[in-house]
């Protein structure tokens, strides 16, 4: 009954692995099937040439070119390439869509102006609109005071303000209307801030323009019967310790990140070398060395293999060193063993340690029986680890398989895409 129990179990631990192993490749199966599909169905909906028609661009679109399979003109299918023209408005539908952009260009072009009847900043003058396929050409009666850009050119601009006529003509390539409207320029409200700014300006670029054969420009002491001092515009550092603190919370994650790791490598190191540990014991013991020799002997070639560079950190032999370091220090062997197990911290190792210390109390009579039987129980817990350690393998490759399949698929549909 019992054998049958433990058949059973390694049947249940068994399907979920045989799941886990063709889970990547079904699902990139799938995906490529899908990918497939949802392709072929873009494709098929884009064939317009199938059901007779080919489709213009929309309204100031460029030209769109078409390569067509023709069948039927004779036995073999034929290749033509045709060249097809965007859509072009009819007369009504470039006056509607003229009328259309009028009603709004006023109150479009006024930018942080008022409006056109008082006028202190530069206008916003639009070359497309909403409406497609329709430009526009602006033209300015008086360059010298508001150019075709909307800039005001005058320097010094009367209170009483001046005026200037801005002309625009709309275009759809076939049909155009023009409109003219009235801008009245008036100096600029500045606040009282930004005129001293100003100024001040002034008088440190004519400072700069007065001495220019020395290397140092004076700035001037006074303004307006107001002493003035200055002040050098510098970085802003105070990012700095924001940075400082965003590093050492991340260095912080890291490093717990990097102990959890090491932990979980430790762990796996352990689980994989129970195995080896109990086969040397039981080997030694059964050639009929003490536990306490066993223990020094395996420590010794492990300590050998090392300094040869014959493998390299095994965490189960250093902890075996260092029990061994404290039999050598005094320390009884049974106490040093039973801590052996407690530092691995593996429910396997602590049943190791209690079962060396029993027999080592009762005597070794049956002790080489007993490795046996935890060797081959340790056998089957590696081979249970192997199985885990190749499912979390294949699970950290799905994404990468995925990214790598939507690449390759975005590598052949966008060409296609772009031809269409």
């Amino acid at each position: 009954m019992k054998g049958e129990r433990v058949k059973k179990q390694k049947k249940a631990k068994a399907d979920p692995f045989l799941q886990k192993k063709w889970a990547v490749p079904v699902l990139c199966i799938i995906g490529g099937l899908l990918l497939y599909a949802a392709a072929s169905a873009g494709g098929a909906m884009e064939d317009e040439a199938a059901e007779g028609y080919l489709n213009r661009g929309g309204y100031g679109e460029d030209e769109k070119l078409y390569e067509l399979f023709v069948e039927g003109a004779g036995e073999e299918t034929l290749v033509c390439q045709v060249e097809v023209r965007p859509r072009q408005y009819t007369e009504e539908e470039a006056r509607l869509a003229f009328a259309r952009i009028f009603d709004g260009l006023e109150e479009e072009i006024r930018g942080e102006n008022p409006g056109l009847d008082h006028v202190e900043t530069d206008l916003t003058l639009p070359e497309t609109f909403s409406e497609p396929g329709i430009t526009a050409s602006w033209y300015s009666d008086a360059p010298d005071i508001l150019d075709s850009y909307g800039q005001i050119q005058i320097a010094d601009c009367p209170a009483e303000g001046v005026q200037a006529w801005l002309s625009v003509e709309l275009s759809d390539g076939n049909y155009q209307e023009s409109r003219t409207f009235p801008v009245y320029i008036f100096p600029e409200t500045v606040p009282e801030g930004q005129r001293l700014a100003r100024a001040i300006e002034t008088e440190i670029r004519r400072a700069e323009e007065k001495d220019l054969h020395e290397a140092l420009v004076k700035l001037p002491d006074s303004y307006d019967g107001h002493p003035l001092r200055y002040h050098q515009a510098g970085e802003d550092y105070r990012l700095i310790p924001v940075l400082g603190i965003v590093a050492a919370v991340l260095l912080y994650a890291r490093s717990r990140n990097q102990g959890e790791e090491e932990r979980k490598k430790r762990r796996k190191q352990l689980e994989l070398d129970y195995a080896d540990v109990v086969y040397r014991l039981m080997v030694f013991v059964g050639a009929g060395l003490t536990v306490g020799r066993a223990w020094e002997r395996i420590v010794q070639d492990y300590e050998a293999r090392r300094n040869e560079n014959r493998c390299g950190l095994r965490y189960a032999y250093e902890e075996m060193a260092d029990a061994q370091a404290k039999m050598q220090y005094g320390i009884p062997e049974g106490q040093a063993i039973e801590e052996f197990g407690k530092r691995c911290q593996l429910q396997s190792y602590l049943k190791l340690s209690s079962l060396l210390e029993q027999n080592r109390r009762t005597g070794t009579k049956n002790l080489t029986k007993l490795l046996e039987q935890e060797m081959n129980s340790a056998w089957e817990q590696q081979k249970s680890t192997a199985r885990r350690l190749g499912e979390e393998a294949g699970t950290k490759l799905l994404l990468p398989l995925m990214l790598m399949l939507i690449v390759v698929m975005v590598i052949i549909m966008v060409p296609a895409m772009m031809t269409v």
